[in-house]
């Protein structure tokens, strides 16, 4: 059974992908989701990190279309997309390696961390206030050295899909 705390995480999420806001999830909304985050990075067009990403993208919504989209109309609904995501092997192999893959690409001295400046960038595109922001950061950052690493991201990341 889906707890309303759940039910709200996950349509906060289904809002953040729906980048058109018309209610459904389409491979256009993807497609917009990652080359947006790819503009806002130094990632150039065609490299192997470019590459990378757009290519979990293009399995994020392979995975949501043929998991998740129930009635075959090529689009995913609010209640489609909780149930993919609630999945632990949706999660595991899609979402998290695509959200880790988007996040990486806002580290833009290529040390792997991500500082608290390029944090709050990286969430205001996705649509979170700078408090939020802000909020988040300090409970990701464990060890509280101002850096986030693949390790305390990832950790977040598997915290924010799991079933709570």
């Amino acid at each position: 059974m889906v707890t309303q705390t759940e039910r709200d995480r996950f349509h906060a999420m289904f809002k953040k992908v729906d980048t058109d806001g018309d209610g459904v999830i389409e491979q256009v909304d993807i497609d917009q989701l990652v080359q947006g985050a790819l503009a806002r990075t130094t990632t150039h067009l065609g490299s192997p990190e470019w590459r990378r990403v757009t290519d979990l993208g293009n399995q994020l919504w392979y995975m949501l279309q043929k998991d998740a989209d129930t009635d075959g109309d090529s689009r995913v609904t609010a209640r489609e997309f909780v149930a993919a995501y609630r999945r632990p092997d949706f999660r595991d192999q899609v979402a998290v390696p695509f959200e880790l893959a988007l996040l990486e690409m806002a580290g833009s001295d290529n040390s792997g961390n991500i500082s608290l400046g390029e944090w709050l960038t990286w969430q205001e595109a996705k649509g979170l206030s700078q408090m939020e922001s802000l909020e988040e950061f300090q409970q990701v950052d464990a060890d509280g050295d101002g850096y986030l690493t693949r390790e305390e991201c990832a950790q977040h990341v598997k915290q924010s899909y799991a079933a709570q």
